[in-house]
């Protein structure tokens, strides 16, 4: 169950991170795309298309009005335009079926390049398209131009839609640059989720601990509830039986029975107060009631309380209270965690042993320490002693009385109270139980 609520934790991050990233990364190369395509779009258009007059060139046949062309007709003036900054470009004039007319490069290209680029031009539809020469990739743009020719004495014929300028522009490291953008994001998108799957599987498994030990809890306070009520309820459910079986006997001979079940009823009785003693300090929804109050005289009315059963198993008490503390806080609920610590105290001291009490005030905190004799309580067991029905011994043992609710009471209490309420034992020696008040 709780694999299942930490798996859909850890999909509901991913998901949502993946989200993110996808995104941010997306928008950061279609940004760098949308910027380089400007930025080379922009240099093919660099210069302005104007009317061109063709010289230096070879002769055309059959482009002008005039049947047949005079052999001293030659193209004249083929304008160049090559721009600074305009990266590595070149341009060159053709007629619509592809034959070169002239170029216009300041570029160490090979003759067989620029035919190669006039005949690719031709049929292309595209604003932009691009050609493979001289293994790199050129962007180009074709635009329909105006050429003039003129005769040798100066008369002029204008030959329009006939031929194209076409500009080419190197676009291979930008295309190079691209590529490695996007490759560069889409391994760090799988880097940040791999690592991010790591992190979150981490957080989830600390976010459903919780969960998890709560849940186990329940199962074993369930479980140790139904222990403690099950000896007292067959004890009980026993001494009926052989009361019922022996009706005809009196009361006076069958009193041991009965005392024996009102025993067991006792018993149910203290479990019974002490789970709703834990359930009102559990409840969020119960008030405290704050106010100030002698705490040093509260700690010595609670010793007092205790002097009897501690003198009945031969338990000496010593005490040592610092007089006129007063602190501001539940004054029942400080006294509860007292008594229980005080109880829990005889409870476990043994005949002869000692208890002592000790209240101090250091600047704002005020400190009451319990500690008694006895054997004390392994360290691996010490962050269980608050736990509901501990007893620190596998059999569950009653001997000394009790169900293994005070601690967690005691417990619950300081919770709700805002005190810090801490153990700590050498086994062989003694364990002590501190309150720490901050005023």
């Amino acid at each position: 169950m709780f694999r299942k609520t930490r798996n859909r934790i850890m999909l509901l991050n991913m998901v949502m991170v993946s989200t993110v990233v996808i995104i941010a990364f997306a928008v950061i190369f279609v940004t760098a795309y949308t910027r380089e395509r400007t930025v080379n779009n922009a240099k093919l258009l660099n210069a302005p298309i104007a009317q061109l007059s063709v010289a230096g060139g070879p002769f055309v046949t059959g482009a002008i009005y005039m049947e047949p062309v005079p052999d001293e007709f030659r193209a004249s003036g083929f304008a160049r335009r090559i721009i600074p900054d305009a990266g590595l470009s070149f341009s060159v004039l053709v007629d619509n079926e592809g034959n070169l007319i002239e170029v216009n490069s300041m570029l160490d290209l090979p003759e067989t390049a620029y035919n190669q680029a006039a005949k690719a031009v031709t049929g292309h539809s595209r604003r932009y398209p691009t050609v493979m020469l001289e293994d790199r990739t050129w962007l180009y743009t074709v635009s329909s131009v105006t050429v003039e020719f003129h005769e040798s004495n100066n008369i002029a014929y204008v030959v329009s839609g006939a031929y194209n300028d076409v500009r080419f522009l190197d676009v291979t490291d930008s295309n190079r640059m691209l590529l490695n953008l996007g490759l560069t994001l889409a391994g760090l998108t799988i880097v940040i989720l791999a690592a991010f799957f790591f992190i979150s599987r981490f957080f989830a498994d600390r976010a459903t601990r919780p969960l998890e030990e709560a849940f186990e809890k329940q199962n074993r306070f369930a479980a140790d509830a139904s222990h403690e009520l099950k000896t007292p309820l067959s004890v009980i459910n026993a001494n009926c039986g052989v009361l019922y079986a022996n009706k005809e006997d009196t009361v006076e001979t069958q009193i041991k029975w009965v005392d024996s079940i009102i025993r067991a009823a006792d018993r149910m009785t203290g479990l019974v107060v002490d789970l709703l003693s834990l359930a009102r300090m559990e409840d969020k929804e119960h008030e405290i009631t704050l106010a100030a109050f002698d705490l040093s005289a509260a700690v010595s009315d609670s010793v007092s309380d205790m002097e009897q059963p501690a003198l009945e198993k031969g338990i000496s008490i010593d005490t040592l209270v610092e007089p006129g503390i007063e602190v501001t806080n539940d004054k029942e609920y400080l006294q509860k965690i007292l008594a229980v610590l005080l109880d829990n105290a005889v409870k476990y001291t043994e005949s002869g042993g000692e208890i002592s009490v000790s209240l101090k005030k250091e600047k704002r905190r005020v400190t009451c320490c319990v500690r008694n004799s006895g054997e004390g309580i392994e360290r691996e067991e010490l962050a269980r002693v608050f736990d509901r029905f501990y007893r620190g011994d596998p059999a569950r043992s009653s001997d000394t009385g009790g169900y293994g609710l005070g601690l967690a009471i005691a417990k619950s209490a300081a919770e709700r109270l805002g005190v810090k309420l801490t153990a700590d034992s050498v086994p062989g020696r003694y364990t002590e139980f501190n309150i720490q008040i901050d005023t």
